[in-house]
């Protein structure tokens, strides 16, 4: 029988599988032994809910009337406990038949329930099983909103295993998204902490779905390698979607190998499962790889066929990432058979979906189909229009960088897997030498007791002696540390006790004696209306109260600022900068780049008389033409860098003498516990460097 004659029988039995009866169960059997002879309390409701999750891997159905036993028992208990846990298996049960608005529904109300008695491991499972759930219907963000908060209950909890499965799912979403290497560094981590903690039935899932990446890179040796460790260890544990899902993926892998009776093979024993278990989303991907089949075999009305029926399925329970590729595939025939108008239509619908759910994989897919159909009847300027969509996306999505991250990233999970039983070997040499280094030494041990005793009594003594050494020192430096705070705290009172001064002056000559001015100058505009013949003397006199109204607000300002009190330390710093800017022959300027809250106003004060001492040292000795500040504000720091192009000076020389200018710098700056950094040489002008805790 050659292949062609195999394909045949292949394709003519698949329609007709059946669902299967279930296989014995041993576990089954054993809880319904165990149900029959328990009393009606809370151990019969777990009994229950454990039955229930058995029948779930293989007969759904089963599974949900064993629920409604269990939670009616807990009604009758008052178990609330069993009731959340009856309601998780009943999303589970729901998302197993593709009902998933049924299951978000059990979903939020077990949430909900656990929420309102603060119980974090159920409402952590919570999260992640409604994560998983709004995955499958496209909404990405929702999803990983979801993981996000299940993920950081679990670390609360230190709850190893949903941990595990939590990483898993969010692979998921990276994959969905085409990010492939975040999708690898998630799987991964789940992998190593499950195999890391000897927690076998978390290891299958991130192998499959390492697998389908290496699938979608085109890498079919690796994508068949993790998913036949997935199989092997899903078989041993009876999880028979997991093992239908690794049949599927194998059968695809044989199917971009050209090998189509392998991949049949393949499929046909992951229909055989997915009817089991009644697994609506599994079956209806199998008609799709099926009808690719029929289509790689120009047998077009028979693998529209499969399409439509898996379209109408997925679109029954609004599995958009079924839709897409039903309809895609579809499309595809259309196109081949030279129904290019319906082509068109369902290709432009697989775009517009892939818009919605983020699936970029899918959309480029899509544009691939359109430049093809469109170049096949000449429509070349279109067609080029949907090559040059695709090269961005895939530009986008995928790149030799992301494919050499992720083959280092699995080949560093190999290597530690080797060296791991590398050094267990090592360890079992190691013990079989100590076990035989240990009966030697054993007869040393009481030779070298008495010995030790000795020296050990002997380094007490010294240990003591140096110990009382040490505290005597410890403590005259306490005294002296508290004689500095205190020296420190006098300092920080008289210092602030001189800007309380200041701002009272300056608030005085404002308010008071600049008002006064003010007045007397309207008065005297009063009388020169009126006393046309004193007129010189008049203007001369209001001339003099304008001056002194000005030095008055000069000298108000330059004590306390009103930007500084009003606004803050940027705005002053600001305003100074602008007001030295409009000084003939100088050119100032400011750059201020962060988060310009206020800062306490007693450190604000201190750091604006810190710059008008710099700006004051620049304008008196400098002999400079271009002042410059920066100010970068950071979380926890202030940093300041003041620089001009003046004389310069000598350091060291200044620091010696005690310069009253760079002094007040210095002191200012270690009263706000900040650090200060002189660079200067004569010639080169200045830059001051303040780095300020806030």
């Amino acid at each position: 029988m050659n292949n062609k004659q195999k394909l045949f029988f292949c394709f003519l039995f698949i329609p007709l599988l059946q669902p299967i009866v279930g296989r014995g169960n041993t576990n089954i059997d054993s809880l319904i032994q165990i149900i029959s002879n328990q009393t009606d309390d809370t151990n019969k409701v777990k009994s229950l809910i454990k039955l229930s999750r058995e029948y779930l891997k293989t007969e759904p159905i089963k599974a949900l009337s064993h629920t409604h036993r269990a939670m009616q028992l807990s009604q009758v208990l008052e178990y609330y406990s069993g009731k959340m846990d009856v309601i998780y298996v009943q999303s589970l049960i729901y998302k197993t038949k593709g009902d998933l608005d049924s299951s978000i529904f059990y979903i939020q109300k077990y949430i909900d329930m656990a929420d309102s008695v603060s119980d974090l491991e159920r409402t952590a499972k919570g999260y992640l099983q409604y994560g998983n759930l709004v995955r499958r219907q496209g909404h990405w963000d929702e999803a990983t909103e979801y993981y996000a908060k299940s993920l950081k209950l679990f670390h609360e909890i230190d709850h190893l295993i949903g941990q595990i499965s939590c990483y898993n799912s969010m692979g998921i979403v990276f994959r969905n998204r085409s990010e492939y290497d975040s999708a690898c560094y998630y799987y991964l981590k789940s992998l190593e902490l499950s195999e890391k903690n000897n927690y076998e039935k978390g290891i299958p899932a991130p192998l499959i779905n390492l697998g389908k990446i290496y699938l979608h890179l085109n890498d079919y040796e690796n994508a068949r390698k993790y998913h036949l460790r997935s199989l092997q260890i899903n078989q041993k544990l009876n999880n028979l979607s997991q093992v239908a899902l690794a049949y599927t993926n194998l059968g695809i892998i044989a199917a971009k190998e050209n090998d189509n009776v392998q991949a049949l093979e393949y499929y046909n024993n992951a229909l055989e499962l997915n009817n089991q278990i009644g697994n609506i989303i599994g079956l209806n991907d199998l008609y799709i790889n099926i009808g690719k089949i029929h289509a790689l075999e120009n047998n077009y009305s028979l693998a529209l066929e499969y399409f439509n029926k898996a379209l109408f399925a997925f679109r029954e329970i609004e599995y958009k990432t079924g839709i897409v590729s039903a309809m895609m595939n579809a499309a595809d025939v259309h196109a081949k058979s030279g129904r290019l108008y319906k082509a068109f239509e369902l290709y432009d619908s697989c775009i517009l979906l892939t818009n919605q759910t983020g699936e970029k994989e899918k959309r480029k897919e899509a544009y691939v189909h359109m430049y093809n159909t469109y170049f096949d009847v000449g429509n070349y300027l279109k067609a080029f229009e949907y090559l040059d969509k695709f090269r961005i996306l895939n530009d986008s999505i995928y790149n030799i960088e992301k494919e050499e991250l992720i083959a280092n990233l699995t080949l560093k999970y190999e290597k530690e897997k080797d060296q791991a039983r590398i050094l267990i070997l090592e360890n079992e040499n190691l013990e079989k030498d100590l076990n035989l280094r240990l009966r030697t030494n054993q007869r040393n041990v009481y030779l070298f007791t008495g010995l030790g005793i000795i020296v050990i009594i002997f380094f007490l003594f010294v240990f003591y002696h140096h110990k009382t050494k040490k505290d005597k020192i410890i403590a005259d430096q306490k005294i002296k540390q508290l004689e500095e705070e205190k020296k420190l705290l006098a300092a920080r009172s008289i210092v602030e006790g001189q800007e309380e001064e200041r701002k009272r002056i300056a608030k005085e000559l404002h308010d008071g004696l600049g008002v006064l001015l003010s007045t007397a100058k309207m008065q005297f505009t009063t009388i020169k209306d009126k006393s046309p013949e004193n007129k010189p003397l008049i203007d001369k006199a209001t001339k003099l109260l304008e001056q002194a109204a000005g030095d008055v607000r000069k000298i108000s300002h330059n004590m306390m600022p009103g930007l500084l009190t009003r606004f803050g330390l940027y705005e002053a710093a600001e305003d100074l900068f602008e007001q030295l800017d409009e000084t003939e022959g100088l050119n100032a300027g400011i750059q201020i780049i962060g988060d310009t809250r206020r800062l306490p106003e007693n450190t604000e004060i201190m750091l604006y008389r810190v710059i008008q001492e710099m700006v004051n040292n620049t304008l008196k000795h400098a002999e400079a033409k271009n002042i410059s500040m920066n100010m970068k504000i950071q979380p926890e720091l202030l940093n300041i860098q003041y620089s001009d192009d003046g004389k310069g000076f000598d350091v060291e020389e200044k620091i010696e003498s005690k310069s009253i200018g760079l002094t007040s710098i210095q002191s200012r700056v270690k009263f706000l516990e900040g650090e200060l950094s002189t660079e200067s040489k004569p010639g080169a002008g200045v830059s001051y460097f303040v780095q300020i805790p806030i």
